[in-house]
């Protein structure tokens, strides 16, 4: 099975990127669905950490976030029916674990507090669009005629043909970040000049 960026062409990595989940498979490969969902999150975060660093890094960040609220919701909704069992001791415990002291609050304090927190934080999944899972917005053809806009651009930024077929998608992506830097390099020095 196909695990890194430089083991797929741009074809097959557009091909990935568009659900095509069995470019990651040799031959005759039987690989479980899962072991090919996280090798294609792991090769779409080369190509991005590759291709743009500081996106890269800023996605991480975000995601990190998401994953942290995400948790937040769930171990509020497993507090949830501890309080409408009662069970109020073990519920100031895990609080207190979480981080709220509450060991002096009465009982109706604490079934506000964990109530106000579960609220507090499915408002902010809500808000976030995280609440329910979202379907694709972007469809495959969409998809591909980004990645050959990309190219398209490249080949005239750097006067040469490129072959999808035979070109391996970590260059393809290096070559993307120097495209950003140059193009960077001369906004910046063009701002400079009209000053």
């Amino acid at each position: 099975m196909k695990k890194e960026l430089r083991e797929l062409t741009l074809a097959q990595f557009i091909d990935l990127e568009c659900g095509e989940l069995d470019v990651l498979k040799e031959r005759h490969e039987i690989v479980s669905p899962e072991k090919l969902a996280k090798a294609r999150e792991h090769i779409s975060n080369e190509f991005q950490r590759i291709a743009s660093p500081s996106s890269y890094k800023s996605m991480m960040i975000d995601r990190e976030k998401k994953d942290k609220l995400r948790l937040k919701a769930l171990f509020f909704g497993t507090l949830k029916p501890l309080v409408d069992m009662d069970a109020m001791d073990d519920v100031r415990n895990l609080l207190g674990q979480y981080g709220i002291d509450c060991a002096r609050y009465d009982d109706d304090r604490v079934r506000r507090e964990v109530t106000n927190q579960l609220n507090a934080v499915n408002f902010e999944l809500k808000r976030q669009g995280l609440d329910t899972p979202k379907q694709s917005e972007v469809t495959p053809d969409q998809i591909r005629r980004g990645y050959e806009d990309m190219v398209a651009d490249l080949m005239i930024i750097n006067k040469m043909s490129l072959d999808m077929n035979t070109i391996p998608a970590s260059v393809f992506a290096s070559m993307v970040r120097k495209a950003n830097e140059m193009a960077k390099a001369m906004n910046a020095k063009l701002k400079k000049s009209h000053k």
